[in-house]
């Protein structure tokens, strides 16, 4: 079982005070005991630099998935050599980060959508994340709907995964 966490669950899982701490306790317990794999994308990775800390510290000991840019030039968070596909997978990337703009709530960013399909093209069986414009009723399952990767928040899959 494959899960790409998104950037707020690294902080969740460093600062005791969030809601998601517990919950993402037991997702890295279950991590060290083989029952699920937890993985990064470099978007969040990148999202996580800005500010170094615990939460940045954790997310560099997680394998990262593969890179495949989305947006501008001057928005790709990853050199080159990181790269992933071809220019037509690029330009299918960017249709897909334009749907996923339209149908999470106002407020993801770029960052968000990155993480997204890099789990998506990883296929990974979920994408985790404790943003609400990501993982909300309504959004979460368009996203489902249209693409097939789940969004939960960390306490979603504590739930799925009976731990």
């Amino acid at each position: 079982m494959k899960a790409v966490f998104d950037s707020n669950c690294f902080i969740d899982a460093a600062r005791d005070s969030h809601v998601e701490y517990p919950h993402m306790q037991r997702l890295l317990s279950a991590a060290k005991a083989g029952k699920i794999k937890i993985m990064v994308s470099r978007h969040s990775l990148d999202e996580l630099s800005k500010k170094p800390d615990d939460a940045h510290e954790l997310a560099k000991t997680v394998e990262v998935v593969p890179y495949w840019p989305i947006g501008a030039i001057c928005e790709q968070v990853a050199a080159i050599g990181h790269l992933t596909g071809t220019w037509e997978d690029a330009r299918r990337n960017e249709e897909i980060q334009l749907e996923l703009v339209q149908l999470a709530k106002s407020g993801n960013d770029i960052r968000d959508r990155g993480a997204y399909l890099d789990a998506l093209h990883a296929r990974a069986d979920f994408f985790v994340t404790s943003d609400r414009q990501l993982v909300g009723s309504g959004p979460g399952k368009k996203i489902q709907d249209e693409f097939g990767l789940r969004v939960l928040k960390p306490s979603q899959l504590v739930s799925e995964l009976h731990l």
